[in-house]
């Protein structure tokens, strides 16, 4: 199971570019649709990020398969931020891996607001300005458990 759960997140780690723009449809692609063009030129997108799912005894449950966009806050220079989007990237993950981000009870479902609030201390930590990113908006979210 566990080298099924590797395999695929390794997979979702070198997909093309393409896994970064918005779904199609669903949900989650309807809010992700709807970003004003002003938005995306602020946006740094992270793609492929694998988000484990462990209980109490930090024992491995699943991964959430995640795609997100930051927003980078009005007067910030946006490449600046772009340049070390593989260091926020990396941040972002390892904030994930210090505390189980799942809804309460519930390991198919990612609790959002929770997950928003981590990443976008990890972004910000990553670059070393509090208040350069603003904004988290998950993309897609997909899970090897449940719905």
């Amino acid at each position: 199971m566990r080298l099924r759960l590797a395999l695929l997140a390794l997979s979702l780690m070198i997909q093309p570019v393409a896994a970064a723009a918005p779904p199609s449809g669903g949900d989650k692609g309807d809010q992700a649709g709807e970003a004003s063009e002003k938005e995306l030129a602020r946006s740094i997108d992270l793609s492929g990020m694998a988000v484990p799912v462990f209980d109490e005894d930090r024992r491995l449950l699943n991964y959430f398969f995640v795609n997100a966009r930051l927003l980078v806050a009005p007067g910030k220079d946006i490449w600046k931020y772009r340049e070390k989007a593989h260091f926020i990237r990396d941040a972002v993950v390892r904030s994930a891996h210090r505390e189980s981000l799942q809804v309460e009870g519930d390991s198919s479902k990612l609790d959002e607001k929770r997950a928003a609030e981590r990443f976008l201390q990890a972004a910000n930590e990553a670059v070393g300005e509090s208040g350069a990113m603003v904004n988290i908006t998950f993309t897609q979210i997909a899970s090897q458990v449940g719905g």
